[in-house]
């Protein structure tokens, strides 16, 4: 680990979290507990070398812990590393500011989908509900509680309500749901009502003139 050679609090946290990957282990481990070959198959560009040298740093630094769960070993963020929660939605929330397109070659993963529904949940208060969204490859789902949220990666059948569609970024950023549908971008099942309890619990707007790169 490099270190910057200041007496600084952001310079030691640069020092961990700074390296590649780093954020993105993080923030798979804050939607919950993982298998190695969990984050492995989460995310396939890193090499399996690569995230053993990272869980190994995050754990030198008393950000990650493991455990033994039957045969398998269990990664989780420890007491001090679930202090980032907060850091980790804002940084979160900041990025898809200007996030409006998936650029070439990016896909969303069951973990990013899960995460982006934590940081995305507004202030808003709303009618409680459970949802599970679909974008491209990827599958995660949520219970909305009346201010705040629970995700986990995957599918859901006992929803209440189900997302899917290339347009789902978009009708975040407007509200729009109802044009969404017309054009086919978003594709609406279970109880249809809840959908504008959904944007209001998830509404994620972009910056004037947000780039796609």
């Amino acid at each position: 680990m490099k270190s910057y050679g200041q007496f600084c609090g952001l310079a030691r946290a640069a020092e961990v979290l700074g390296e590649r990957w780093s954020f993105i282990i993080l923030r798979d481990l804050l939607v919950g507990p993982k298998r190695f070959n969990e984050l492995r198959q989460g995310n396939p560009g890193i090499p399996s070398n690569l995230l053993t040298t990272r869980l190994r740093e995050l754990e030198a630094a008393e950000i990650v812990e493991r455990s033994i769960d039957g045969r398998s070993v269990v990664y989780r963020l420890s007491e001090y590393g679930s202090d980032l929660g907060p850091v980790l939605i804002e940084l979160g929330r900041w990025g898809s500011r200007r996030m409006g397109e998936a650029r070439e070659g990016e896909i969303p993963t069951d973990s990013s989908l899960a995460a982006s529904l934590l940081t995305s949940r507004t202030e808003s208060k709303v009618r409680p509900f459970s949802v599970e969204v679909t974008a491209g490859p990827a599958v995660a789902h949520a219970e909305v509680n009346e201010s705040g949220v629970d995700v986990d990666e995957g599918a859901d059948p006992t929803a209440q309500l189900f997302i899917s569609g290339p347009g789902l970024r978009s009708l975040l950023a407007d509200g729009d749901a109802e044009a969404a549908m017309v054009a086919g971008t978003v594709t609406v099942d279970g109880d249809e009502s809840l959908l504008a309890e959904f944007i209001r619990a998830f509404r994620a707007s972009l910056d004037s003139g947000a780039s796609t790169h």
